[in-house]
């Protein structure tokens, strides 16, 4: 449908399309209005809106609204579509992303010297990226590092609660009886996980979960 300039007729500009679709954004996603950029806009056609008609944007069926994205905009008029056109636009969310300031060591103890929050397309990150330095200080690297990296969820893991050689308890139980005895860990023990552990009593080696304090719970 093509309008010529008839008085009260407005041309929607790109400023017009970029905020409907950052509001789009905002309601659909849980991203506020500092963290979304919308840029380069395409628009095939000039759209002139008539004072009495709204309109509306929606993106393309299964969009990841990440990077290039198809939209359409709908002209409306009493509810009812008039025309559809269809436009595209990149969009960036900007996130938080634990970066790291220095060289990681294979199993090294992170600290908060180690690394840094920054702001990041959320759409160049690895998947499992952590957003929290909370949740990284204080945990042990499972591989070596380079600087300014993003740190994932999958390259640390707790630090062990004693080292293999070390001397622990173990607590073996049943429904109806609990032993505690002395073990020598064939392993780093950390939290959560199954460990080996030789029983110095009996000489032999079981298996056991580590537990908060550091002591192996096998159970008969």
């Amino acid at each position: 449908m093509v309008f010529s300039n008839a008085e009260g007729y407005r041309t929607l500009t790109v400023t017009d399309i970029e905020g409907v679709i950052k509001g789009y954004l905002i309601e659909n996603t849980p991203y506020g209005s500092e963290q979304i950029r919308v840029q380069n806009i395409n628009m095939s056609d000039s759209i002139l809106l008539s004072p009495e008609w709204d309109y509306e944007v929606m993106p393309a069926p299964k969009s990841q609204l990440t990077g290039r994205t198809a939209f359409s905009l709908n002209i409306k008029s009493d509810g009812r579509n008039i025309q559809t056109y269809w436009i595209s636009a990149n969009i960036e969310i900007l996130v938080d992303a634990v970066m790291t300031s220095r060289t990681l060591k294979d199993r090294q103890i992170i600290s908060e010297d180690d690394i840094y929050l920054s702001k990041k397309i959320l759409s160049e990150l690895p998947a499992g990226y952590v957003s929290d330095v909370k949740d990284i200080i204080g945990k042990r690297t499972k591989r070596f590092t380079g600087i300014n990296r993003p740190i994932t969820e999958d390259m640390v893991e707790e630090p062990p609660l004693f080292k293999r050689g070390d001397k622990v308890f173990v607590i073996a139980e049943s429904d109806t009886l609990k032993v505690t005895t002395v073990g020598i860990a064939s392993e780093d023990g950390i939290k959560g996980r199954p460990v080996k552990v030789l029983n110095i009593q009996s000489k032999k080696e079981v298996f056991g979960e580590v537990m908060e304090d550091g002591i192996v719970k096998v159970r008969w």
